[in-house]
C-alpha cells in the first residue's frame, strides 16, 4: 500500500470521530453551557477574609491543576506516521510544577498536579466527556490544561462545572464563544479564530497569494461558529484587499459519509471552476482530509495554511500537496525547523529550557519540546496571574481578572509575540508568514513578526 492510499484510509478512520462533532451537537452543547446554573459545582473549599469561597480543587494551602497528556502511540501505529519524539512528558510536567511551587505556586498555594493520559486513537465526544468528568467529579481540579481536545462538547462540559480551562489545543474558537464561556475559557497560545483568519488573509495578500488572476475558493466545516467568522472576519478582510472568492463550500461533518461527500463535492466544484487557491476554515484536520481527496483526482491548488491545519503532518505525509502553499505560523515548534527560528525565541523559552534541563530533560530540537512548552506556558500563566491572589479566594472570576491585567507583561515561550488586550481571551499578539519551499521540503518564515489586526 503506497503512502497516499494509506493516508486516505487513515484519515477516513479519523473522520468517524470528527463526524461526531457536527453542528447539531455543537448547538446542544452550547445550550448546556448556558444552563450551567442548574449544575452543582464541585464542593469549594478555602476562603478569604471577605468570606468568598474558592473554586473546586482549592484549599487554603493547595490547588489542584489537571494536565492532559495525549498518547499517540496506537494512532501512529494504525496510520503508520511519525511525529517528533517528546520524551517523558509526565516527568516534564512534574519538573515544571516543582519549579513553580519553589516560588509559592499559584496565589500562595502549592500546585498538586492531576495528570491523565488520553489515548488519541479513542478520541470521541464520549471519551472527552468522560475525561471532563474525571477532572470535575472524580478528582475535582481548579483548572485544567486542555490539550488534544477537539470535540465540540468538551469546553461546555468544563464551563458547565465552573472549571477554568487553559486551552492549548489547535481547536477553532471565536470571540462570541469565548464570551459565552467567560470567565472559564482562556487561550494563551491560540488566537481567537476570527482574528487568525483576518491575519491569514493579510499575510496571503502581502505574499502575492492572490496575484496573477488567482481564483479563490473557501471550504469549511459547517457550523454556526465557522459561518460567523467567515461572515464577520474573513469576508470583510478579503473585501478590504479587493479579493472576491469565486466559490465557497460548506461540509456537513455529522458523519464520516457526509464529511467525505462534502469533500468530494468541494474538489469537483473547485476543479471544474478552475479555482487554484483554497482557504480551509475549521481546523480539526479538515485540510488533511481535503488533500487526501484532491490528490487522487489530480487537483493541486495552492493552499493557505495555518498552525491549526497541522502543517507538520501534511509535510511528512503528503508534501506534493503543498506546492505553492503560503500561510501563517503561530507556534514555531509545530511549524518550522530551528534553522528558521533559532532557539531560544525569547526569555520565556530559555527559562523553560533551563528548568527542564536542570531536571534532566534534554531536547535535540524545538519540535521535540513542543508539548513541554505547552505545559510550561500554562503553568507560567497561572503562576503569573495568581500573584495577585495571595490571601484571596481562588476563583475562576478572580483568576480571569488577573489574566486580563497582564497585558504585554505576558510573554509566551511558544509564540512569536504575546499580549492580553482588553476584552480578549487569547494571549497571541502576532504571527510570521510561512512559505513552502519545495527544494528543502520545508516551511520557511518571513523575518518580521506581524501583529494581528485589531
Amino acid at each position: 500500500m503506497n503512502r497516499t492510499n494509506r493516508l486516505i484510509i487513515g484519515v477516513a478512520l479519523l473522520s468517524l470521530a470528527v463526524g461526531a462533532c457536527g453542528p447539531k451537537r455543537t448547538e446542544l452543547t452550547r445550550e448546556a453551557a448556558r444552563a450551567s446554573v442548574v449544575v452543582e459545582p464541585a464542593e469549594p473549599s478555602g476562603d478569604d477574609p471577605s468570606g468568598e469561597l474558592s473554586g473546586p480543587g482549592v484549599t487554603d494551602t493547595t490547588v489542584k491543576i489537571g494536565f492532559i497528556i495525549v498518547d499517540q502511540t496506537q494512532l501512529k501505529k494504525l496510520l503508520r506516521f511519525d511525529s517528533p519524539e517528546v520524551g517523558d512528558v509526565k516527568g516534564q510536567i512534574e519538573a515544571l510544577v516543582a519549579d513553580a511551587n519553589s516560588r509559592g505556586g499559584i496565589g500562595g498555594r502549592t500546585i498538586e498536579p492531576v495528570i491523565v493520559v488520553f489515548d488519541a486513537l479513542l478520541d470521541s465526544p464520549d471519551t472527552e466527556e468522560k475525561l471532563c468528568r474525571t477532572f470535575t467529579e472524580d478528582d475535582p481540579v481548579f483548572a485544567v490544561v486542555l490539550y488534544g481536545q477537539v470535540q465540540s462538547n468538551a469546553r461546555p462540559c468544563y464551563a458547565n462545572r465552573r472549571t477554568l480551562m487553559i486551552d492549548q489545543t489547535f481547536f477553532p474558537v471565536d470571540q462570541q464563544t469565548l464570551e459565552e464561556f467567560s470567565p472559564y475559557l482562556w487561550q494563551p497560545l491560540m488566537p481567537e479564530y476570527g482574528k487568525l483568519l483576518s491575519g491569514l488573509a493579510l499575510a496571503l495578500s502581502a505574499n502575492q497569494f492572490f496575484a496573477d488572476g488567482a481564483k479563490l475558493g473557501i471550504v469549511g466545516i459547517d457550523s454556526p461558529e465557522n459561518r460567523r467568522v467567515v461572515d464577520e472576519d474573513l469576508f470583510p478582510t478579503l473585501a478590504s484587499l479587493s479579493v472576491e472568492p469565486s466559490g465557497i463550500q460548506w461540509i456537513d461533518p455529522t458523519s464520516g459519509a457526509t464529511l467525505q461527500a462534502g469533500q468530494d463535492q468541494a474538489v469537483l466544484e473547485f476543479k471544474d471552476q478552475g479555482i487554484d487557491r483554497v482557504i480551509v476554515v475549521g481546523g480539526s484536520r479538515l485540510l488533511a482530509f481535503l488533500v487526501t481527496t484532491a490528490v487522487p483526482q489530480e487537483y493541486f491548488p495552492r493552499y493557505a495554511i495555518t498552525s491549526f491545519d497541522n502543517p507538520d503532518f501534511i509535510k511528512r505525509e503528503m508534501p506534493m500537496a503543498l506546492e505553492g502553499a503560503i500561510g501563517i505560523s503561530i507556534q514555531p515548534a509545530f511549524d518550522v525547523a530551528d534553522s528558521e527560528y533559532p532557539r531560544p525565541g525569547n526569555a520565556s523559552e530559555q527559562r523553560c529550557i533551563d528548568v527542564l534541563s536542570a531536571a534532566g530533560h534534554a531536547f535535540a530540537e524545538r519540535a521535540n519540546m513542543r508539548e513541554a512548552l505547552v505545559y510550561c506556558d500554562a503553568i507560567a500563566l497561572l503562576e503569573q496571574a495568581g500573584r495577585g491572589l495571595n490571601e484571596r479566594a481562588l476563583t475562576a472570576s478572580a483568576m480571569a481578572e488577573q489574566i486580563g491585567l497582564l497585558g504585554s507583561s505576558w510573554m509566551s515561550a511558544s509564540n512569536y509575540s504575546s499580549s492580553f488586550s482588553p476584552g480578549s481571551f487569547d494571549g497571541v499578539a502576532g504571527f510570521r508568514a510561512t512559505i513552502w519551499n519545495a527544494v528543502c521540503q520545508c516551511f520557511t518564515l518571513t523575518k518580521e513578526t506581524v501583529g494581528f489586526p485589531s
